[in-house]
């Protein structure tokens, strides 16, 4: 027989009021981390279950207007996923394309969940934005947008290109190649002006020709544009893995030796970095910091706390890979 919130109290020897905060994700009210934590697990333990609120509140991760297995998302998802289990949130994940009944789709299942947040990425847009917001339920964005008026947190996208393109002047590359997916995106264009802000440091004139631009951030379409073109290059900074992957493979159908001849260096840990051969070399995203974006939603779902915010996260480390090396010419002059 299923036990009661009085009965979790007693054994707990806490006050029921306490016990029904935590059940029932009151908002607006204090209550310790530490008690949290015992009174959800003495509920698992001891079967408390209750059909109108379940032990653990829901959190839902929205992927908007991408591919469902997309690797640039899998790993802030597993993240998220453990961030959530360690605050004792139940993570829901759900898929929604750009359009109206997809958008129904998302609303009803919100509902029928009783989410009490929200984490969306993706290719947002304002349309979608505009929903989300229309359902009141808190939520933080993971890059996409860069409204004044919502909670965002996203990797320092403008530091990462700054210091990966660093890495490469430092290996005595200069004609540095920018292959990135479209530029209307707001992660795109800080690629770019920290890209732009390293060659300005050593003190190298822009060459407008090597930043090329994919829409469908395809590095075979990237590759070929810059050979036709007549592009020369020795090195390129990939905003993504995903299109760091299709370059380097284009690169070996030419028979164009990586990292000998061209280096690659991308952003995002992600399947493609070790099953490349060699290894894709890249920039990536300290997992403790992706967590902060799962305790930033529930500070807002438990205090209120929904002032807007823009938080960078800029800690990142480097997997050193196998698709850089020090630059050619450089190697002909020892």
């Amino acid at each position: 027989m299923a036990v009661t919130k009085k009965e979790i109290a007693e054994h707990l020897g806490i006050s029921r009021s306490a016990v029904s905060f935590v059940l029932n994700n009151t908002p607006n009210v204090k209550v310790s981390e530490k008690t949290r934590a015992q009174v959800l697990q003495a509920a698992r333990e001891l079967g408390y279950w209750d059909n109108d609120n379940e032990v653990s509140p829901k959190i839902c991760f929205v992927l908007y207007d991408r591919d469902d297995d997309d690797p640039r998302y899998i790993t802030f998802l597993k993240s998220v996923a453990e961030a959530a289990g360690t605050h004792q949130y139940q993570l829901l994940f759900r898929s929604v394309k750009a359009n109206r009944e997809s958008y129904q789709q998302l609303e009803l299942f919100l509902k029928e969940h009783k989410v009490a947040g929200l984490i969306v990425t993706g290719a947002v847009d304002e349309l979608f934005v505009d929903m989300i917001r229309q359902t009141k339920i808190p939520t933080v964005f993971y890059w996409g947008t860069n409204r004044s008026d919502l909670n965002i947190m996203m990797p320092d996208h403008a530091k990462v290109s700054y210091e990966a393109t660093k890495y490469l002047l430092s290996l005595g590359h200069k004609r540095i190649a920018f292959l990135s997916g479209s530029l209307e995106l707001v992660t795109h264009k800080n690629n770019l002006q920290g890209y732009k802000q390293a060659l300005e440091e050593a003190g190298i004139t822009l060459d407008k020709s090597l930043i090329q631009v994919s829409k469908e951030e395809n590095g075979y379409e990237l590759c070929d544009r810059m050979e036709t073109l007549e592009i020369d290059y020795t090195a390129a900074f990939c905003v993504n893995s995903v299109i760091q992957f299709s370059v380097l493979h284009r690169l070996k159908e030419r028979r164009v030796g990586v990292p000998n001849e061209v280096s690659l260096i991308g952003v995002e840990f992600t399947e493609f970095v070790k099953v490349s051969v060699p290894q894709l070399t890249v920039f990536y995203q300290d997992p403790d910091e992706l967590s902060l974006v799962v305790k930033r939603l529930i500070e807002i779902i438990r205090h209120k706390d929904d002032e807007p915010q823009r938080i960078l996260l800029s800690k990142f480390g480097l997997f050193h890979g196998g698709s850089v090396t020090i630059c050619n010419e450089n190697r002909r002059g020892e």
